[in-house]
């Protein structure tokens, strides 16, 4: 169970609809998972929300959502188009102005301000702000969709690690091993511990390419190259995320591939040591790209096009990317935050190393919820 913020006199009530499969703050809000756009209305001052759905899903919003008081837009009319519904119900609680998110459909505003309700644009709502700090019952489940990850990185690293050599390529069962073969193999072991992994989030990505961070990777797998595995499965009933990367050689990797996995390991094992409430999330990015450049290396701080060219992390949860963003910025670290710590090397003559792990702030240094271990070589 979530615990909510205690009521705030001074809040404007609170207006968002949309759908609550990819609105992360919908479904924190409601518990209520839904493919069709729904009204969800929040009084800060008094404490309490509403949820408007359709009759097609009242019964299940009853059963489900964790809002207590639930309406039927039948209750409002059987013909009304969604912004005449929002105009009645608004009208019916007496409410003249709402605060909305950044996305909210300007269409929609537009019609709600003709109708002499004053609409009022937030950088960030009541619920991306709570999202930051993880509950326990939100720790739990970002535990099982990381052991999930693991064993999933385990079978695609052990594929890899079973399979010979010929012609400098990767061949499994007398065919030339694939970062599509390989992704198959993670997908349908998420597949078995109740995860979902989109294509786009999912990395196998070998050679000279993986010098593009988010190249999702495609074609064969080559001995003696980097072979960047990035993993990001969500929980398809609880819908939190896990995220790690390792990145492997099978065989012999060259001196500048050895130099560059070094140099990011011992960047990460700085800003772990760093993590903790209080540290700003410059600190710790300052920090990675000060052992980074010490080493030789560009970073994104001398706007560099090679190096390290990224940001050092980023707050995960119900979105695989939410705050904080471990970066550059004034943020400072609170216990329950859940960040990764990624710091990666790429170089389109060589290719690319990263290592991500993904942590819990603590009062006095960080929980590493990642427990599989860092080898470059297999």
């Amino acid at each position: 169970m979530i615990v909510k913020n205690k009521p705030n006199k001074e809040a404007k009530p609170l207006l968002m609809v949309s759908e609550s499969m990819r609105n992360a703050d919908m479904y924190y809000a409601t518990r209520f998972l839904a493919a069709d756009p729904f009204i969800y209305l929040c009084f800060p001052q008094e404490g309490k929300d509403i949820l408007i759905v359709s009759q097609m899903e009242y019964e299940r919003a009853r059963k489900e959502s964790s809002v207590k008081e639930i309406r039927s837009a039948l209750d409002y009319g059987y013909d009304l188009k969604m912004e005449g519904l929002i105009a009645k119900i608004l009208q019916d609680e007496d409410v003249k102005e709402v605060e909305v998110p950044k996305y909210f459909s300007l269409y929609t505003a537009d019609a709600l301000r003709k109708r002499g309700i004053e609409v009022v644009p937030m950088e960030a709502v009541l619920m991306t702000k709570e999202r930051e700090i993880k509950e326990e019952q939100e720790i739990s489940y970002m535990r099982k969709a990381q052991r999930a990850c693991e064993h999933a990185m385990e079978i695609a690293i052990e594929v890899i690690k079973k399979s010979s050599v010929k012609d400098n390529f990767l061949i499994e069962n007398g065919k030339i091993l694939t970062s599509e073969r390989i992704k198959a193999y993670i997908e349908y072991t998420l597949f078995d511990f109740g995860c979902a992994c989109d294509a786009g989030e999912l990395i196998v990505a070998c050679g000279k390419r993986a010098a593009d961070p988010h190249f999702t990777g495609t074609g064969p797998i080559y001995a003696n190259e980097s072979i960047i595995i990035d993993i990001s499965p969500r929980l398809k009933l609880e819908r939190y995320y896990a995220d790690m990367t390792r990145t492997v050689v099978k065989g012999e990797p060259e001196k500048e591939i050895e130099e560059m996995y070094e140099s990011v390991k011992r960047a990460q094992d700085a800003a772990l040591a760093l993590v903790k409430e209080g540290v700003t999330c410059k600190e710790v990015h300052n920090l990675v790209c000060d052992i980074i450049e010490e080493r030789g290396y560009g970073t994104i701080r001398k706007r560099s096009k090679k190096g390290f060219i990224h940001s050092t992390g980023h707050g995960v949860g119900l979105d695989l990317h939410e705050n904080p963003h471990v970066g550059d910025n004034d943020y400072e670290l609170r216990k329950g935050n859940v960040i990764t710590i990624e710091p990666g090397l790429y170089d389109s003559e060589v290719g690319g190393v990263r290592l991500e792990d993904m942590v819990l702030v603590l009062k006095n240094g960080c929980e590493n919820l990642t427990r599989f271990e860092k080898k470059l070589v297999i």
